[in-house]
């Protein structure tokens, strides 16, 4: 194997690579994002942000309803 050969085929494995594990992990960082995003509340008394669990969450902080 010459050295062009040899990084020619450093290049495509590290592209194979990248397709391989980069593209996945974004792509489950994303989804995880977006399901935070959908149960984050900030309180509109306090400020205080927390993650609901029910539809009428109450702060932790402060005790208000935040609907």
């Amino acid at each position: 194997m010459e050295p062009h050969e040899f990084f020619a085929a450093l290049v495509w494995g590290g592209l194979f690579l990248l397709l391989l594990v980069g593209i996945p992990i974004q792509l489950v960082a994303k989804f995880r994002r977006m399901k935070r995003r959908r149960n984050a509340r900030i309180c509109r008394i306090c400020g205080f942000r927390f993650l609901r669990k029910d539809p009428h969450a109450t702060c932790p902080s402060c005790g208000a309803r935040n609907e």
